[in-house]
């Protein structure tokens, strides 16, 4: 029996189809976007392409999906590449190690996908690729922060504007505030407000679940800047809330190219 014929109980032949000719990016394959990746693979996605510039480390084995001992020092495209053909072997995938930065994040965006899905937790190259994708008019969704957390429960899907609870969240409100952007629902003031042109709901994951605060990497100071890129805390992690919220994103990538509506 092929792997799909179970998908197919559930999509129909049309779907599979749709699906197989269909391509969806990622950005990020940490533990929201491992598990995206790897879900959409499974569901018969046709070709994928995958952004992440960095290598498996053994402290990511607690959550990444496609994480095990074997790969540690690998880069994450190469791993995830693999076992993506181990579960289907025509699927295509177009793996790029780049390492997103704010100032470049519009230009990594390939044009020619049907959906993206954002998974990268740095904030400015986040906010910077978010704007870039709402300008232009692309299909996509976002994970709001997930480390720090236990409970996958405590996970809502909706409009970034709606958000609450999730720092990570509210500073990139703050952002996309700061280069013009409302939601579509804004009235008066809000929507007309100085600067504020463009209207975009930005579709995302959240969790209102207060998160465990992160460590500072040793040896650094807080807010310390190495070769022009903050050095990024220690955060608390498992695999419950990242991967689930990973199983959301691929569910949202795949209701909106089947032409399903989700909220």
């Amino acid at each position: 029996m092929p792997f799909y014929d179970r998908t197919k109980i559930l999509l129909g032949q049309a779907g599979l189809e749709k699906l197989k000719n269909s391509k969806v990016c990622v950005f990020g394959l940490g533990g929201v976007g491992a598990a995206a990746a790897m879900d959409l693979v499974r569901a018969g996605t046709g070709c994928l392409v995958v952004v992440d510039f960095d290598i498996v480390d053994e402290s990511n084995l607690n959550r990444l999906y496609f994480g095990y001992a074997n790969s540690i020092g690998s880069p994450k495209t190469e791993v995830f590449t693999a076992y993506a053909k181990e579960i289907n072997r025509e699927v295509i995938i177009d793996s790029k190690d780049s390492l997103i930065r704010g100032s470049d994040a519009a230009s990594v965006i390939p044009p020619d996908c049907d959906f993206y899905l954002d998974c990268i937790d740095t904030l400015n190259p986040k906010v910077r690729l978010l704007a870039a994708l709402a300008r232009e008019l692309k299909p996509f969704a976002s994970s709001m922060g997930t480390s720090g957390r236990l409970a996958p429960e405590r996970l809502k899907l909706g409009s970034l504007w709606d958000s609450s609870g999730c720092p990570l969240a509210s500073a990139v409100r703050t952002r996309l505030r700061r280069l013009g952007f409302a939601s579509v629902h804004a009235k008066g003031e809000e929507a007309l407000g100085t600067g504020v042109r463009l209207l975009h709901d930005f579709p995302c994951v959240w969790s209102d679940e207060r998160p465990v605060p992160p460590l500072e990497a040793p040896g650094t100071r807080p807010g310390e800047i190495r070769d022009g890129i903050r050095i990024r805390v220690i955060q608390g992690s498992a695999p419950f809330v990242p991967q689930a919220a990973g199983h959301i994103l691929a569910s949202m990538a795949i209701r909106s190219l089947l032409g399903v509506s989700f909220p």
